[in-house]
Formats: structure tokens, C-alpha cells, sequence
């Protein structure tokens, strides 16, 4: 068994909960001995609300280092880079909430320095290892779709649609590097390239649109003022290797209800609402477009203990203890948001 420390409980968002149940989907594997947060009462709630014992909380980030077999890093954007850099220099397992940093440049030193130490170093990107993730790629290994000619993902989250909400370290580029399209839109890449690079290869061309529309809000004490300075909304959006289209919409500010994925092929399509139902439509033997479309359901193959984020912590583990090969390191999430900066960039460029 490992013992692992959180860093940064936070307040609002609830992402070291999350990671909590994946360690606790893993009780052979993990035990949670220690957490830190600059602010202490967010470490006292966290303790309250998951029922946890209040001695795992440390007063400095050393304490807690000292404690642990391995770290995950669930803080501002801004500081996964230090934490997890600071971890790697003294020999610690880290899994880090993405993204890596707030930039590519510093995510690329970070991951060259991490993959040189050999140290086990891995995204909290979990979205693939949803239940309706395995669904959907069972479906594409079929090869029922044929080849893919478009590919369409909406996502994001509402709660920041309340403009009354006061202004978060989320909001301000200086605390978070891009907003809505590197929150969301690294969860957006991780998932096409799971799906579809063995099939219609990598993203050959790519560019972006954001947009603030909630562009003040109440200053908390933290704060100069509540001006919102980074995007609530962005659109990625270009062609796959086999010259597929394809366009990925984030907000913070939306609905749910427009959550939704998209692919097409020359044969069938697929097509996942808001509530993860599943469908696939394929064509009739004349070519044309069948009006009936078939659910898939997920079962219980489609599911991991603890589901999306038990599977991580386990396969955390297996990195750690059986030395498994794994895809999701520090590597990988500084290509994805390399990607999203050069799609911002051509953005920019063309204007």
C-alpha cells in the first residue's frame, strides 16, 4: 500500500474530492495520509465533509512531502509546475490536475525534466475511462463507421453561468493561463486523440475563437478588482490527418444541456447527448440514411472500479509498483495544451 498526499483541497469545484474517491476506490493500493492547502480552513471543510481523520492535515508543504509515498496536485493552474517540479526533484510519484502549467513552454521544460529523472509523472485527464468513453471506442474499433469524415464535442460547465458568482483565481489569466479553452478543451483533445488517432490519425491543422461575456464580477479580497480576464467561452476547431473536420466547443457559462458528442463516418454515425445516451445510425443498403437509430447501452465491461478516476489511481499504481507503460504522462498533457496555444495563436495571427 501507498501513502499519498493531496495538495490543494479547494473550495468550490470539488476536483480533490474527486480524486479523493479515486483513492478510495483503491483501498488495497492507496491510503490517503496527508493534505495541504494554503488556506487552512479549506483543509478543515475538507476533512469535515469526507469524514476524514483532522492529523493528516500539515501546516507547510515539506510536512506533508515527508509523509508520502507519492503526491496529486489539485491547486491553481499557475502552480502544478512548482509543486510538481519540486516533487520530481525529490524522488515523488506525482499525479497533477491538468493543465501542466499555464503555459506550453513551462509544461515542456517540466515534462523533458520529469521524463529524464524517470520518475512516474501522470495527468489527471480522466474523461476516456467514462463508461460512455469505452462505449463509444468499442463502437469505432468495430469499424462500423468507415472512414470518419467529422467530429463534434461540446462541453463545459454551468455553474459560472451566474454572473453573482464572485470572481475566482480560474478567471484571471495570471492565475490560470487561458480559461474556458484550457479547462475544458484539454479533456476535448484527450478524448479525440483516443478515439480517433489510430483511425484517422493526428491533428494536422488547428486554430480557435474566444470570447469573455461575463466580464466582471464581485472582486474578493484577493483581488484588485472583479474583472474577469482570461476566456469563458472558446471554439478548437480544424482537420485530422485523413482530412476530417472537426470542432470542439467549451464554456463555463453555458447550460448543460448542450452537451454533446459527434462522429461521422461515410457508413454510420454516432451520436452521445447531454445524459450520455448513446446512438448509432448507420445506412441502409440503397446509401441512404437509416431514420432509425440504435441505443447502446454501457455495461459492466464499459465501467472501472471507482469509475473514471479509480481507474486512474489504479493505474497510477501499477505505474508506481509494476512499472506498466502508460500514455497519460506529463509528456502527453504538455502536447495538448501546446496545441491549444497554437490554435490560439492562429487565432490571434489572423486577426
Amino acid at each position: 500500500m501507498k501513502k499519498i498526499g493531496v495538495v490543494g483541497t479547494g473550495k468550490t469545484v470539488g476536483i480533490a474530492d474527486d480524486h479523493l474517491n479515486g483513492i478510495q476506490a483503491n483501498k488495497k493500493e492507496w491510503i490517503l495520509e496527508a493534505i495541504y492547502d494554503l488556506n487552512i480552513e479549506n483543509a478543515q471543510e475538507f476533512v469535515e465533509r469526507n469524514e476524514l481523520n483532522q492529523n493528516i492535515i500539515c501546516s507547510t508543504l515539506d510536512d506533508l512531502f515527508s509523509k508520502v509515498d507519492a503526491i496529486a496536485i489539485c491547486t491553481n493552474n499557475s502552480s502544478h509546475r512548482e509543486i510538481a517540479e519540486y516533487a520530481i526533484n525529490r524522488s515523488i510519484p506525482v499525479i497533477c490536475e491538468k493543465p501542466l502549467s499555464d503555459t506550453y513552454k513551462e509544461a515542456e521544460m517540466l515534462a523533458l525534466k520529469a521524463n529524464e529523472s524517470n520518475i512516474p509523472n501522470y495527468m489527471g485527464m480522466q474523461y476516456r475511462y467514462h463508461g460512455y468513453a469505452q462505449v463509444i471506442k468499442e463502437i469505432l474499433n468495430s469499424k462500423k463507421l468507415g472512414e470518419i469524415t467529422f467530429y463534434r464535442h461540446n462541453l463545459g460547465g454551468s455553474r459560472l453561468g451566474n454572473s453573482n458568482i464572485e470572481l475566482e483565481w480560474r478567471m484571471k489569466k495570471e492565475t490560470s493561463g487561458l480559461g474556458s479553452i484550457a479547462d475544458f478543451g484539454i479533456h476535448q483533445l484527450d478524448l479525440i486523440d483516443f478515439f480517433l488517432n489510430d483511425i484517422a490519425g493526428d491533428i494536422s491543422e488547428i486554430t480557435a475563437q474566444t470570447g469573455t461575456y461575463i466580464k466582471n464580477r464581485t472582486s474578493p479580497a484577493w483581488a484588485d478588482d472583479g474583472k474577469v480576464t482570461n476566456d469563458d467561452v472558446g471554439i478548437l476547431y480544424g482537420k485530422l490527418e485523413n482530412g476530417a473536420l472537426f470542432n470542439l466547443c467549451n464554456s463555463r457559462i453555458f447550460p448543460s444541456d448542450g452537451h454533446c458528442l459527434e462522429i461521422i463516418g461515410l457508413k454510420a454515425a454516432i451520436y452521445m447527448d447531454n445524459n450520455h445516451n448513446i446512438f448509432i445510425r448507420e445506412k441502409d443498403k440503397d446509401g441512404n440514411w437509416n431514420n432509425y437509430r440504435e441505443q447502446k447501452r454501457e455495461e459492466d465491461k464499459h465501467s472501472f472500479l471507482g469509475g473514471a478516476r479509480g481507474k486512474q489511481y489504479k493505474e497510477f499504481y501499477d505505474i508506481i509498483n509494476n512499472d506498466v507503460s502508460y500514455e497519460l504522462n506529463f509528456k502527453y498533457g504538455a502536447e495538448k495544451l501546446g496545441l491549444i496555444e497554437k490554435a490560439v495563436k492562429n487565432f490571434n495571427h489572423c486577426i
